[in-house]
């Protein structure tokens, strides 16, 4: 289906450009071809100019440098080097503002060379003069709209620098909603493919990389990267996992893996974990099933919800744990495997004093319990299993404290110990 002419004018945003566009529309409508092919070429070059001239008044030393020489030449009547910089203009385009693409470079200097087919005399044989088709004409002026006149000023470095910048503004929304509308409203409106993976590259990289970015930082990064998934959904889709593949295999040391995981294995990032490939799961998994225990307070995170994807090498890591490694760690809320893991441990006591030790440091994560009631039982079979604990002096109290913590009714704990068959304890309560 054929574009129509008039609606691919309507999205050029400068209407120095539209005008100069719409111009050649109408000599293409006309079959002045030739002269269609000319006037496009003239809206390409006039709107890169007024490009450079915005990044100028921005502060961009480039672009001042750039646009000084254009003002100079033309202020001078310097024929030769106005020449000289129309003939330069689409590589100053590509290598120094990245406005276009090498791709798009390539049909752009099509252009070129056609409208100097077109504007000089040009012959295809002695008795034939170069004639421009209706089909070139067209695909020139479609080309010029979609490449150049319909994007913003700011498409390379100027715009990954102007991202990088609000990203970390203190005018920069917190939430994702938020984010989303602030997002349109800037580069990302209409952005290159090259625009979007460059600064899908930077976040993921804040996220999987940075080991010492703190919290407001990562969730930035975080909002930053979901809100570019509902902004342009298919290309994020395709660059996530491509970078993914890259990033994954470069982190080398634990500080790095213990991060990504946390973050890939966690709520929010697991739902980037249908992007990541195999062979880097397999990476993950295994790295978590083998946490050191300097990182092993990251796991919490991964034991939220059965559901998440690193859970079961996060529940495997802890089922193996040590006593030590365990009650060592600065639990913010210590999980539920964690606790059960410890009530295991807690019956392989061997003596008084041991069982009185290990209750007096497991008084604070079984606070953290959110299933009081399973809890209460192992604590309960603990003793049956093992008399140490049965008859150390803290034993009941760490249930007492544990059952007021808990609102547990101290008669269905002392209920609970008489079916167990060890009544002995219940006076002591």
């Amino acid at each position: 289906m054929l574009i129509d002419l008039d609606e691919l004018v309507s999205e050029c945003p400068d209407p120095r450009s539209r005008k100069y566009i719409r111009e050649a529309v109408q000599c293409y409508k006309a079959g002045a071809y030739r002269s269609a092919v000319v006037s496009c070429w003239i809206a390409v070059a006039f709107d890169l100019v007024d490009k450079i001239r915005e990044l100028a008044a921005s502060g961009d030393a480039m672009a001042q440098e750039a646009i000084s020489k254009f003002d100079r030449a033309r202020q001078d009547g310097d024929v030769r080097a106005a020449l000289t910089f129309e003939k330069d203009l689409l590589t100053v385009a590509r290598d120094r503002f990245e406005f276009i693409s090498p791709i798009e470079y390539i049909d752009l200097e099509r252009l070129v060379d056609d409208r100097n087919r077109c504007a000089h005399p040009s012959h295809v044989s002695d008795m034939e003069v170069f004639e421009a088709s209706p089909e070139l004409a067209r695909l020139h002026i479609v080309n010029a709209t979609r490449y150049v006149l319909s994007q913003p000023a700011a498409q390379g470095k100027q715009a990954l620098a102007r991202l990088q910048t609000e990203l970390d503004s203190n005018f920069f929304p917190a939430k994702r909603k938020d984010m989303v509308v602030f997002l349109r409203a800037g580069p990302l409106a209409k952005p290159r493919e090259s625009l979007i993976r460059n600064y899908l590259s930077i976040l993921l990289k804040r996220l999987l990389k940075e080991v010492d970015s703190d919290f407001e930082r990562r969730l930035r990064a975080t909002n930053a990267l979901f809100a570019v998934a509902e902004l342009h959904p298919e290309p994020w889709k395709r660059l996530v996992r491509e970078l993914l593949s890259n990033v994954i295999p470069t982190l080398q040391d634990d500080a790095r893996l213990a991060k990504a995981v946390s973050f890939l294995g966690a709520k929010r990032g697991a739902e980037l974990w249908a992007y990541v490939g195999v062979a880097d799961r397999l990476r993950l998994m295994t790295f978590v099933e083998n946490l050191p225990t300097d990182f092993l307070d990251d796991i919490d995170d991964l034991l939220k919800e059965e559901t998440l994807p690193l859970y079961a090498s996060a529940l495997s890591r802890v089922r193996h744990a040590t006593a030590e490694e365990l009650l060592n760690q600065m639990w913010f809320d210590t999980p539920a495997p964690v606790i059960d893991r410890l009530i295991v441990l807690y019956r392989t006591v061997n003596n008084f004093a041991e069982a009185n030790e290990f209750a007096k440091k497991l008084r604070y994560p079984l606070m953290d319990s959110a299933q009081p009631e399973k809890h209460l039982s192992q604590m309960i079979q603990v003793a049956v299993k093992n008399n140490q604990v049965r008859h150390s002096n803290q034993y009941p109290v760490l249930l007492q404290e544990f059952a007021d913590n808990k609102s547990i009714e101290r008669e269905r704990v002392k209920q609970l110990l008489r079916d167990a068959g060890i009544e002995d304890i219940v006076d002591q309560l």
